[in-house]
């Protein structure tokens, strides 16, 4: 019975031994030998019921990996999504939500009856509960309200549930571990009554040997499930739960009165694009490229983690003795050469070149801090000023930032509030033809007439209601309040509308705007959509279909922005435009810098040459103007022609005019 049991051994280890790495072998290994000597020795048992014993084993030694990860997602994301007010940390709570409920779910049909109970019931129950409170923070955090916010995720009910569920959880991580060890000891047991009491041949002596090595492989398959825990499967690198761990070690050593820890965070910029045109497995494969990249630029001491999309973290010990000149500086000259490294190309498998790059948040530890959460935070704070200021470039922490930060998080708040509100306001700007100087139409710009802030120009909050998903329905309600309005003047005056590159993926957008039109009853002919370049930058195939689309309700439509965007006679020729707008910054410049005359003298140019009428922004003197209408631009805009005004302003104007 032994020698066929061990043979069967050799058999299942060849099976699964290939699949699996070093690590989940020797787990295998551990809980096979014991199950085979268990079964071995008192005649119970088959073959699949050893099969499932070891594969069971290693599932359970992965999710209690998957289950650290999860749980350090969440809980880091939650606590930024409310320190930060950023709606991307909001974004990754709800990715990593559904994972760990799965997690668990699978746990649960895995554990043994009495851990059942506690997953189940306890554990799965608690994490509901804390999901609804980190959901409830959110909305706290959106209506304004960060204090109660922090107050409800650091309370004793939320330190209550967490550590309901922790403890399902460890029951769970320890069932492996107990039931391994229960019969590695029932073996101990019968291999020595065997071995004295009937003095077997040596093949029982090899068997005990083997059982004792179980042991130790099942000391190291443990140890292997705790590294599966702290490292990324992606990229091999350390996770989001090891850089933890590694900070708060680094930060309460004793010794570092001598010297400073930096904290650097780095997220790619453009990473989404390479997703989206080359597929998830392309970015995959570039991330393990950008992570072999960071290895080349560390020394040993340093730490690299992937914290989860493309965002990876650096923990540098800033030496004094060893690094010369500040902290800050050697820091800077890492993220320097972190910058320089990653802009360069990287050649994905199907042979195409893609180029990328990095913003890198920086956060100095000083010798009296010992906060992981509150130096994480600060460098999260640094990051996004860097993608703020225009991404592929660094930005130190300072205490102006954050404070910054809290004021765009309560701007965040008082514009959620305003545009369900419908307290956005269309303003509008005079469209006046070169050659005659006649009024034909106005632009409409959104104006926010804020209670305490007074008139909030739209470069504050139009990108604040972009991130955070809004930028359509503000749209919407200004477009249809605009037209409705521009019914009233006279039926040859026209309105123009800008449209959020955001709304260019939005295959709902031609019935939102045929369904504005029925509503308000103006003519689409009458309705001009302005589309900025850098809003067909990704799936031109999409824009050119919403294009068509518009263009067949009787929309006309403008490429804002000329010559600021990219490809932009590519765009010309496939794309269904009426008109060309020139760059406000070319116009302001013609008459003091040639170059930019002869931008503009281009544009115009090209425009007569495709039947294009062309339209010039920032128009506010009477030179500019002269210089083109020599040029033959077609229509201008600008202060000299009139500022934007409101509704009531603008019905004045006109009234007044058609008196004159």
């Amino acid at each position: 019975m032994p020698l066929l049991h061990r043979n069967f051994v050799f058999e299942v280890l060849g099976r699964y031994g290939r699949r699996l790495s070093g690590g989940a072998f020797a787990l295998i290994l551990a809980a096979a030998l014991s199950s085979l000597f268990w079964l071995g020795w008192t005649g119970t048992g088959t073959r699949d019921e050893t099969v499932q014993a070891a594969e069971r084993a290693v599932r359970v030694a992965e999710l209690r990996g998957t289950f650290a990860y999860y749980n350090e997602w969440l809980t880091m994301s939650a606590r930024m999504a409310v320190l930060s007010g950023e709606p991307r940390w909001v974004e990754r709570f709800d990715e990593a939500g559904p994972k760990l409920a799965a997690a668990i779910a699978e746990a649960t049909a895995l554990a043994t009856p009495e851990v059942r109970t506690a997953l189940a019931i306890t554990t799965d129950e608690a994490n509901r509960d804390l999901t609804a409170m980190e959901r409830a923070a959110f909305r706290l955090v959106a209506a304004g309200d960060r204090d109660s916010a922090v107050s409800l995720l650091d309370g004793p009910e939320f330190a209550y549930l967490d550590a309901v569920y922790a403890s399902g959880i460890e029951a769970f991580g320890n069932d492996l571990e107990t039931l391994a060890t229960a019969r590695a000891k029932t073996l101990n047991n019968r291999a020595w009554m065997e071995t004295a009491g009937l003095a077997l041949s040596a093949i029982f002596l090899v068997a005990a040997a083997f059982a004792i090595k179980g042991r130790a492989r099942l000391r190291a398959a443990l140890a292997f499930t705790e590294a599966v825990a702290r490292t990324d499967a992606l990229t091999d690198l350390p996770n989001r739960r090891r850089l933890y761990e590694d900070l708060r070690t680094a930060l309460a050593r004793p010794d570092r009165s001598g010297g400073e820890v930096a904290l650097l965070l780095c997220d790619m910029d453009r990473f989404k694009l390479v997703n989206d045109v080359h597929g998830h497995p392309a970015g995959d494969h570039l991330l393990q490229l950008v992570a072999a990249r960071l290895r080349s630029l560390v020394r040993p001491g340093d730490l690299i983690a992937r914290l989860g999309g493309d965002e990876f973290a650096l923990v540098v010990p800033l030496d004094a003795a060893a690094q010369p000149g500040p902290s800050g500086e050697t820091a800077a000259n890492l993220a320097r050469r972190i910058i320089t490294v990653l802009k360069q190309p990287f050649k994905l498998p199907d042979g195409a070149i893609v180029q990328i790059g990095v913003s890198i948040g920086i956060a100095i530890a000083r010798p009296e801090d010992n906060s992981a959460d509150a130096l994480v935070r600060r460098a999260d704070v640094a990051l996004y000023r860097a993608k703020s200021d225009g991404r592929s470039r660094f930005h130190f922490f300072d205490s102006g930032l954050d404070a910054h930060i809290q004021q765009r998080a309560s701007l965040e708040g008082d514009l959620r509030q305003a545009i369900a509100n419908d307290l956005l306001v269309p303003h509008f700007q005079p469209l006046v033809d070169m050659a005659t100087e006649r009024l034909i139409g106005f632009e409409m710009l959104a104006r926010w007439p804020h209670p305490t802030r007074g008139m909030v120009p739209p470069g504050e909050f139009v990108p604040i209601a972009e991130d955070i998903g809004l930028i359509g329905p503000m749209t919407e309600c200004l477009l249809r309040r605009a037209c409705r309005i521009a019914t009233m003047w006279s039926p040859e005056l026209l309105l123009a509308c800008n449209v959020s590159p955001l709304q260019l993926r939005d295959r709902g957008l031609p019935a939102m705007v045929q369904s504005i039109l029925d509503e308000t009853g103006l003519p689409a002919h009458r309705l001009e959509l302005e589309i900025t370049e850098s809003a067909l930058v990704g799936d031109i195939d999409l824009a050119r279909d919403l294009l068509g689309e518009l263009k067949a309700l009787g929309v006309r439509l403008a490429l804002d922005d000329f010559g600021t965007g990219y490809s932009s006679l590519r765009h010309l020729q496939m794309l269904p435009f009426d008109k060309l707008k020139i760059d406000a910054s070319f116009v302001r410049a013609m008459d003091s810098d040639i170059e930019s005359r002869k931008i503009v003298a281009a544009v115009v140019g090209l425009g007569q040459s495709l039947g294009l009428v062309t339209v010039a922004e920032g128009v506010e003197g009477a030179g500019t103007a002269a210089l083109l209408r020599d040029l033959g631009c077609d229509i201008g805009q600008g202060w000299l022609f009139g500022r934007p005004g409101s509704a009531e302003t603008i019905s004045a104007m006109l009234c007044e005019g058609a008196r004159a």
